[in-house]
């Protein structure tokens, strides 16, 4: 019986500890809180966002575009923040349900040492899943490994150490506060840890929030029966509380203050930590916000919060913050063009307009023909190059694809090229190895071949965003930058651009005008951008030199149909505004607007213009190039031996056809939409395909479709991200020797030869 009773005393002293009870406190009380710990674990484990990569922001992160004891020491500190913000939150929270607490020397401490069952799990989960990665990604020894782990744990350690430090000094006990000894009380407790303890609870003052407690955790982890409290006033473990509270908020205080210094320092390379840290300080914000306000107005503080946002989002709908993101070089202080479906109409029914572009552009192509014309007069193949959309892996896929087929053939790709277009990343790589190559014909470099270009075009993109998103558009932007003659907000838009330079050498930074003659004498390839009008799902069609065939249809005698303009030509479009001006890398941006990650640009028009990605319309730029095909088929058949589309892809064609599990209740809730946005660039396929096929109606000539796919099955995909791990890169350099990308180089080599 005796044996029984015992095992039955250790059980219910587990379950009736300070740390079970906490965590029993958690899920009751604050399941926001829960939220963050759950998304946290689900980052980590992969479960959570694993098409974006985002768990390898964690697990791989980067600071000066290396992985090393810096970067991991980073990411370590940044979640102590977390989880000290976790501690000071909860500890405000829910201190007061255990007035014990306020008789411990040091509540604060015994109180975080108590609540660490998550923080603990999560660290461990963490460095088994660093682990897990590194090895998996063969590039770090075993021994280097647990280097960069010891990084995590110091930064950890430190930033948990200040935070204690912080607390031990200022805050006070019972002890301190009203002099009390509390011997009294370890007589009462030496004398109740002596006879098994009822259900009723003896050691607490009897009200009803308070929780049930028998033990609790302390230093040097040595588990301790609660201490009486009854004989205590209520009083004076609430002015305890209230103390401790107060320098609980200070802390708060300085963390906020300390981020919102650091978002004057977002172009500045060393503040740039990595993206895994800028979500935890989005987290940790989040929490030390909503505990300072309770701190304020205790239970009123959900309503303060829904009060506050109803009030910042009537703010931001009337424009009072001025947070839409531009792009950089327009006019936006001047009047604003009109967008108007009349408008629209009359400038694409301006026939006079178009055929003078075409005769315009004839003329590129003519200076084109005599450029690539052979000794023996053969005509030439005009090469148009298709580039797809897909973050980072899609820059460097279509950045080294092109330059390994450039250097097959000696140089001469781009010099047959007449034509890129496409979406988001893709065209960052196409644009980047255009802009060597007019390099290298003027003479400014020898090679367009180096493997630091191809370094280049893989680094990081995404810090810079998550960090300006964390520190400065998580409110809202306040610092302002200069482009020409007039000032933009410092957002993440900005921070996009500025690391696209940075990792280019700068030598992106040109305006749109600056590429006009180049691509007017044919010495460049010309480069269409069709970024997607948020407001009607028309696409932008941006480029340096007038191209209204794009936009307006080709009327027939046959056909009876109210027409529809599916394009507005940017530079005519904002010619007031500017157009020209436009920084290439904002163009850049406009094509590649990925959702929640790069903001929306807004266009200075009336109604407000607002551009998507590109790939929500045309994730190929085939539509836009078989609209090219189409305006100068006339000249194509009597000037050239035939057409070649290079499709840069980052999957395959043909995809294989999803399983169908079976689901449970959320899936099929949320299934025609994903099913929807999954099979957005498959449908794009299918109906290009039929177009491609349509096309041998109207065009006389030969078109050859020569496709370079990247390496991607479904167990071993790559990050949709503007992060690639060192992996990730490795397989997407490797994707250019598979069989059939090998077949299509030499196939493209004996159609240009």
């Amino acid at each position: 019986m005796n044996r029984i009773l015992a095992r039955y005393d250790v059980l219910r002293r587990f379950v009736f500890s300070f740390s079970i009870q906490l965590l029993m406190v958690h899920f009751k009380k604050n399941l926001t809180m829960m939220i963050f710990w759950l998304v946290l674990f689900g980052i980590v484990n992969g479960s959570v966002a694993s098409k974006y990569g985002v768990s390898f922001l964690f697990l791989s992160p980067e600071y000066f575009d290396r992985v090393n004891f810096l970067s991991y020491f980073i990411v370590g500190f940044a979640v102590g923040g977390f989880i000290m913000a976790f501690n000071i939150s909860s500890y405000i929270m829910n201190g007061y349900r255990f007035p014990f607490i306020a008789t411990l020397y040091n509540p604060f401490l015994k109180y975080c040492i108590n609540n660490s069952v998550l923080p603990f799990t999560f660290v461990a989960t963490y460095l088994y899943k660093v682990y897990q990665f590194q090895l998996s990604e063969k590039v770090f020894a075993t021994v280097h490994i647990l280097f960069l782990e010891s990084g995590f744990l110091a930064g950890l350690i430190l930033f948990v150490f200040l935070s204690v430090s912080y607390f031990f000094t200022i805050n006070k006990d019972i002890y301190k506060m009203f002099g009390v000894r509390g011997q009294e009380a370890i007589r009462e407790r030496e004398r109740i840890g002596k006879q098994r303890l009822e259900w009723k609870n003896l050691n607490l003052i009897k009200e009803s929030r308070d929780w049930y407690v028998e033990t609790y955790w302390t230093l040097p982890f040595v588990n301790r029966l609660v201490r009486p409290v009854r004989h205590y006033k209520k009083e004076m473990l609430r002015k305890v509380f209230k103390q401790n509270h107060q320098n609980a908020f200070f802390f708060v205080l300085i963390c906020t203050v300390t981020l919102f210094v650091l978002s004057f320092f977002q172009d500045k390379p060393f503040f740039i930590i990595p993206a895994g840290a800028s979500i935890l300080l989005l987290f940790t914000m989040f929490i030390m916000l909503t505990s300072a306000l309770y701190v304020w107005i205790r239970g009123w503080a959900s309503l303060l919060l829904i009060l506050i946002f109803l009030t910042v989002n009537g703010l931001y709908k009337l424009d009072v913050f001025n947070n839409s993101n531009k792009a950089y070089g327009l006019n936006y202080d001047t009047v604003k063009a009109s967008f108007t479906n009349s408008v629209l109409d009359k400038m694409n029914c301006d026939s006079l307009q178009r055929e003078a572009d075409i005769r315009y552009t004839i003329e590129i192509l003519n200076k084109w023909r005599l450029k690539n014309i052979s000794a023996n007069e053969k005509k030439p193949k005009l090469v148009l190059i298709n580039a797809p959309g897909g973050g980072l892996r899609a820059s460097l896929w279509t950045f080294y694809s092109l330059q390994y087929a450039d250097s097959v053939l000696g140089g001469e790709l781009l010099k047959h090229t007449e034509l890129i277009t496409g979406s988001s990343g893709g065209m960052i790589g196409a644009a980047y190895l255009r802009e060597l190559y007019w390099r290298k014909q003027t003479g400014r470099l020898n090679s367009t071949h180096f493997s630091e270009y191809v370094n280049n075009m893989g680094k990081d993109v995404l810090n810079p965003i998550a960090f300006s998103l964390a520190v400065n558009d998580f409110f809202f932007p306040l610092q302002k930058v200069k482009k020409g003659s007039f000032q933009y907000n410092k957002d993440r838009g900005y921070a996009f651009e500025w690391k696209l330079n940075l990792n280019t050498d700068g030598i992106l930074n040109r305006s749109l005008h600056d590429y006009l003659q180049p691509e007017k004498e044919a010495i460049l390839p010309l480069m269409i951008f069709s970024p997607t009008v948020a407001n009607d799902g028309r696409k932008l069609f941006i480029s340096a030199q007038p191209i209204s065939y794009l936009c307006q249809n080709y009327f027939t005698q046959n056909a009876h149909v109210q027409p529809l303009y599916d394009g507005i030509e940017y530079s005519r479009f904002f010619e007031p505004q500017g157009a020209q001006n436009t920084r290439f890398s904002s163009v850049l941006r406009m094509s590649a607007t990925f959702p929640y990650v790069s903001p929306i640009v807004s266009l200075p028009s009336e109604p407000r213009i607002e551009v998507l990605d590109a790939g929500m319309r045309d994730n190929f730029g085939l539509e836009t190039s078989l609209k090219f095909l189409f305006a100068f088929r006339n000249w194509i058949t009597s000037n050239t031996s035939g057409v070649v589309i290079i499709q840069i892809r980052d999957k395959k064609k043909e995809s294989p056809i999803d399983e169908n599990p079976t689901r449970d209740i959320l899936q099929n809730a949320v299934l025609p939409l994903g099913l929807l946005y999954s099979n957005l660039f498959n449908i794009q396929d299918l109906n290009q395909n039929q177009l491609l096929q349509y096309a041998s109606l109207w065009f006389d000539q030969q078109v050859d479709i020569i496709n370079l796919e990247m390496k991607r099955t479904k167990v071993d995909n790559i990050s949709l991200s503007w992060h690639l791990t060192n992996n990730e890169k490795s397989r997407i350099l490797e994707s250019v020797n598979l069989k059939e990308n090998q077949q299509s180089i030499q196939k493209l080599k004996e159609l240009l030869n």
